[in-house]
């Protein structure tokens, strides 16, 4: 039987005693439940914030990865010589009409909202929307800022509303040189409703602004065109000018600043006249010149706080009912305390129920804490795994031969110490130093195609960078049965070693690619090597089926390409390596029926 100490005896409890002690008790019973509201609204709101970090830091990536994806086409095709003929040609209507059709299918293949070229003026000469009745053709765009970015040699980067279609668009410009003058401006547009669109259904407000801090992503769309922070009227003027959102008033979001948490701010917005409470987080985008907004409802903040509250209300309520039931057994004879006691336990095994409950969640929600890190780390690991097993086994292959022959010749030497053959003993010593010097080869080569690119055309060995990239198929040439067969030179070139075999890899894995999926009878490929007039030309040939006429011609274009599983970059990546070292890459049929890819660079 529980045995509760009496406090105060019957008849001695007088009303003002009463009052005292029902002061006393609300003034704790307010100092714990303001500690528990603030103390569990404090952790929700650590909780929010280090969930809106992380999601903020992968919006921000899939943004970055979203814009990297296009910044290297206006590049390709600023190199491209149907554009530089149109620009030295405006009135070749058959040029600008091939280009129209080759812009088009640019587009179609990078999902592009439209490639269009410009001449010094800022007039549209070609566009892959030449066949819409809104074509950019004939249009005038150069009040925009990449224009003059691109003019002045610069890669454009610049976000605005089309004048033309009133579409909205990130644009990325980039100038077309000839002789060392800009002729041209080739231009890319990115539709950004994309990312809105891979966006909905999220939890969390995330919506983009421009430096002047104008939103124009968003996946409230009642939130676009206007502003986080008020503009100046200098501010709009120079909006205004560059016709960035031309129609729009741009008007500031109805919000209001509640405090600060950490490195993140409380806000509050009006919608329809319903305040809602954020946590707001804000990341910046150097790249694009962009700031990345992060709102998270605070709701479920409120809510644990308010939840806890009112279970620290229940304890409380409970241990003033037992408090009273104590004084009221002091008041009644011994079979009315029973009864008291009775009850009394019973609510003490509710609230006990209740905490087991409540640390049963927690449990089970720290057990899943705890999966979750531990599948994260598995599938971190199996990454790390697949890696070192494709480097152990590419080099175990290699290594093995010598290891066994090192191990034979070892042995050897241990029966011709004892039988006094020193002179034998000094062969299968030379002979293992000739096999550890291979090992040691074989190494440098994995090192050297992984060193750094340098950037600088300097003397590099032609012989060297074949047999590096050589090496680098031997195990795919052995397994397909395609014999390799290379000429010999001492030559050297002025290229960067690096990219140089970057091309020679890209050239020989294009012929073993196309020997194995024709399964030629007798595979081989020939790399032939002559010099003549101050340059250096390489020929990579193949006996396989050889490429159609008709497609000889496109070859060389971004995104085309005639495999499967192809991305069709190889080759004009390889095109340009080759052009910016001063050379040039061609293709032809070769005698044996296949391809010939030759590629000429200066002689050292």
């Amino acid at each position: 039987m529980l045995n509760i100490p009496v406090f105060f005896a019957p008849g001695t409890f007088t009303a003002s005693d009463v009052w005292r002690l029902l002061f006393y008790v609300s003034v704790a019973i307010t100092v714990v439940l303001l500690s528990v509201f603030w103390s569990v609204r404090v952790a929700a709101l650590q909780d929010h914030l280090a969930d809106s970090q992380k999601q903020l830091t992968l919006y921000a990536a899939h943004v970055a990865g979203e814009l990297a994806k296009y910044q290297a086409i206006p590049a390709l095709l600023a190199t491209n010589q149907r554009v530089r003929k149109v620009l030295e040609q405006p009135h070749n209507l058959s040029a600008r009409q091939a280009l129209n059709e080759y812009f088009e299918q640019s587009a179609q293949a990078s999902q592009a909202l439209a490639i269009y070229l410009m001449d010094r003026q800022g007039i549209t000469r070609a566009a892959s929307n030449w066949q819409a009745e809104d074509t950019f053709i004939g249009r005038h765009f150069a009040y925009r800022p990449y224009f003059r970015q691109a003019l002045q040699g610069r890669t454009g980067r610049y976000f605005a509303l089309g004048t033309t279609s009133a579409v909205r668009g990130y644009y990325f410009a980039e100038p077309v040189y000839q002789l060392g003058q800009v002729i041209g401006v080739v231009v890319v547009k990115l539709d950004v409703s994309v990312l809105e669109k891979r966006w909905r259904g999220a939890r969390q407000q995330i919506f983009v602004t421009d430096t002047d801090g104008v939103v124009f992503i968003a996946t409230r769309p009642d939130w676009l065109y206007h502003t986080w922070l008020p503009l100046t009227a200098a501010v709009k003027q120079r909006i205004r000018h560059s016709q960035r959102y031309p129609g729009q008033s741009l008007p500031i979001l109805s919000r209001q600043t509640a405090g600060q948490f950490r490195t993140a701010s409380l806000v509050q917005m009006a919608d329809h006249g319903v305040a809602h409470h954020y946590l707001h987080v804000q990341q910046p985008m150097p790249a694009a010149d962009w700031q990345l907004h992060v709102l998270n409802s605070l709701d479920e903040v409120d809510s644990r706080a308010w939840q806890a509250t009112w279970i620290a209300l229940a304890l409380c309520g409970i241990g003033l009912i037992g408090a009273a039931m104590v004084w009221q057994r002091q008041q009644y004879h011994v079979q009315a305390r029973q009864v008291l006691e009775q009850a009394h336990n019973q609510l003490e095994q509710r609230v006990q129920t209740r905490t087991v409950d409540l640390q049963h969640q927690i449990e089970e929600r720290q057990r899943a804490e705890v999966a979750l890190r531990a599948a994260q780390d598995k599938l971190v690991q199996a990454a790390k795994l697949a890696m070192l097993g494709q480097l152990s086994a590419s080099v175990a292959h290699e290594l093995n031969q010598p290891l066994s022959a090192i191990r034979s010749y070892a042995g050897n030497a241990q029966l011709l110490l004892q039988r006094d053959a020193t002179t034998d003993v000094a062969a299968n010593l030379s002979a293992i130093t000739q096999l550890v010097a291979r090992m040691a080869r074989i190494s440098a080569q994995l090192k050297q195609f992984a060193r750094k690119s340098s950037g600088e055309c300097v003397p590099v060995s032609l012989a060297a960078a074949i047999q590096v990239s050589a090496q680098l198929w031997q195990r795919e040439l052995e397994q397909a049965g395609v014999a390799l067969q290379i000429a010999a030179t001492r030559v050297q070139v002025l290229a960067d070693a690096t990219r140089l075999e970057q091309v020679l890899v890209n050239l020989i894995g294009n012929a073993l690619q196309a020997l194995i999926a024709a399964q030629t009878s007798q595979p081989s490929i020939n790399i032939q090597v002559h010099c003549a007039e101050g340059f250096c030309y390489v020929t990579v040939s193949d006996n396989g089926p050889g490429i159609p006429d008709a497609q000889l011609i496109q070859i060389f274009d971004p995104f085309f390409t005639t495999r499967r599983a192809g991305l069709g970059l190889g080759l004009a990546i390889s095109q340009q390596i080759i052009e910016h070292s001063g050379g040039t890459l061609t293709v032809a049929r070769a005698r044996s029926g296949g391809a010939a890819f030759t590629f000429s660079l200066p002689l050292a």
